[in-house]
Order: C-alpha cells, then structure tokens, then sequence
C-alpha cells in the first residue's frame, strides 16, 4: 500500500535535521546466498519519537487484523551509486517477536537519483506510481518480497522500519 504525502514538509524538515553525518553511516555490504545488500544506515530506533507514535498508530488505524503491539527497529538508509538491496523479506523467524510490516518513507526527490526503484517479487498488482514521492510512506507485509534495484546515479535517501507482534501462528 503506497501513501502519498504521508509526511508533510515541516516534518521531512525535522526529519533531515537529524541526519547524522558521513562518520555516523554504518557501511553495509552483505553478501551471501540468500541475499545481497549495498546500503549503508544509521539506527534512528527511537530517537524520533513523533514518527514513531504517527507511523504506529497510521497501521493500526488501517485494521488489517494483524496481531501488533510496537516499532522494534527504524533506520535511515542511503543508497549511493551501485547500491541496491536483492530479493529479500523482513521477517526474523528466531526472534521472539515477528516483524509483521515493513513501512519505507522516501526522503529523496524523484529527480535525485536514477535506478534505486522499490519492488515487490509476488505483489504486482499494487499501484506503485507514488512510491518515489518524498514524504511517500510504503506499508506492506514483511513477509512479502522485495528489493531496491541498482542505483545508477545519484543518492537515495529513505526510512525503513518494522512493526512487530508475537510469533507467526
């Protein structure tokens, strides 16, 4: 599900405010048989605590009978050029609580970077034309499919988190 506008530009203001500098990226390359990632974060888990409560409380409101109780984890991700993320889903099944949605809020204009476009592998059919929006919030199961296609040029900026609940039955 794709929600246009769903930051206004006085929050995406805050938000950029609190963007740590180069030092504070966390550089990330996984490389393994099951997945492939280019993306270096920052953990902002907590740390924002408006968008967490805002982010929260927009998923529960939508009633999508998923059995969920809070934000475990919220990160800021830049993809650089040659950054991507492969086919990959969020869910842990060894943790104790299962991530059950995965939100991704663009901070990136469109016109900012080239390549870098959010996909699902088995959900085709939900309409993605705003997914590069700034201030555009993605909602989707975290047992679904995805990835972020080579960016070709450019830097894309966005946030990722996980709302969790109690173990898949």
């Amino acid at each position: 599900m794709v929600y246009k506008d769903f930051l206004s530009q006085k929050e995406l203001d805050l938000i950029k405010a609190t963007r740590p500098t180069n030092q504070w990226w966390v550089e990330g390359i996984t490389n393994s048989d099951t997945n492939s990632r280019i993306v270096d974060t920052f953990d902002i888990t907590g740390s924002i605590g408006w968008l967490d409560q805002k982010v929260f409380t927009f998923i529960k409101n939508l009633k999508l009978n998923y059995d969920i109780n809070a934000i475990n984890e919220t990160k800021l991700l830049q993809y650089n050029t040659g950054g991507k993320y492969d086919w990959h889903q969020d869910v842990l099944w060894s943790q104790k609580l299962h991530r059950k949605f995965t939100y991704i809020i663009q901070l990136s204009e469109k016109n900012e970077y080239t390549g870098g476009d959010f996909e699902f592998r088995d959900a085709k059919h939900i309409d993605m034309k705003h997914a590069r929006d700034v201030g555009t919030m993605i909602v989707f199961p975290s047992i679904l499919y995805h990835r972020v296609t080579p960016l070709i040029k450019g830097q894309r900026h966005s946030i990722v988190g996980w709302v969790v609940g109690p173990q898949w039955k």
